[in-house]
């Protein structure tokens, strides 16, 4: 589903001005945004795109970890969350 979006938004042009927000561990609050500007390559697997410490690293992210999609501040896409029920134990 993200996939198809973001070929979408890439066929109108309109990758250039959005966000995509992904689990990343090593980030602040487990998340990090890529911006639409930053994507150099969209395959069905993986985002490659431009950023790292010096900014001119080549990074990618697997589609799968995609948590929202925002284009003109407006949310096109929100994965949904589990909640991890956790018991006590007796």
């Amino acid at each position: 589903m993200p996939y198809n979006i973001l070929s979408r938004l890439s066929a109108e042009g309109l990758l250039e001005s959005c966000s995509i927000i992904v689990f990343h561990k090593g980030a602040i609050g487990d998340r990090k945004t890529i911006f639409g500007r930053d994507i150099s390559k969209l395959t069905r697997s993986r985002i490659e795109h431009i950023g790292g410490e010096s900014g001119y690293e080549r990074l990618s992210a697997p589609i799968d970890s995609v948590i929202d999609i925002e284009a003109n501040s407006a949310t096109i896409f929100r994965r949904k969350m589990r909640i991890k029920r956790i018991y006590p134990r007796a």
